[in-house]
């Protein structure tokens, strides 16, 4: 129980990043409907997908094998959603 938690709570992370790095690309599309806005939130809402899919897959309901997570992948998941939030919250050179 005691390292389930911890990864728990970084596939909640992953999702919950994810989920609200989708809003800011997808902000911007809306208003310059450039493409590249439209790739980046479609790219956080599938890691957040992810995430959601890999929190279920440690919750106690037996859920399906193909749910359950590995730690480094876990990791390198993490480092790509913080990668893509930076991405849209640094300034753009001017």
């Amino acid at each position: 129980m005691s390292t389930v938690l911890p990864e728990l709570f970084a596939a909640v992370v992953i999702a919950g990043l994810s989920s609200v790095n989708a809003a800011v690309p997808g902000a911007a599309w809306g208003r310059s409907r450039d493409f590249r806005f439209v790739l980046v939130a479609a790219a956080n809402g599938f890691l957040a997908v992810v995430g959601a899919v890999w929190a279920w897959g440690l919750l106690p309901d037996h859920p399906p094998s193909w749910t359950q997570v590995a730690w480094p992948v876990e990791l390198l998941l993490l480092a790509v959603v913080l990668l893509l939030l930076l991405s849209t919250v640094w300034p753009r050179a001017r």
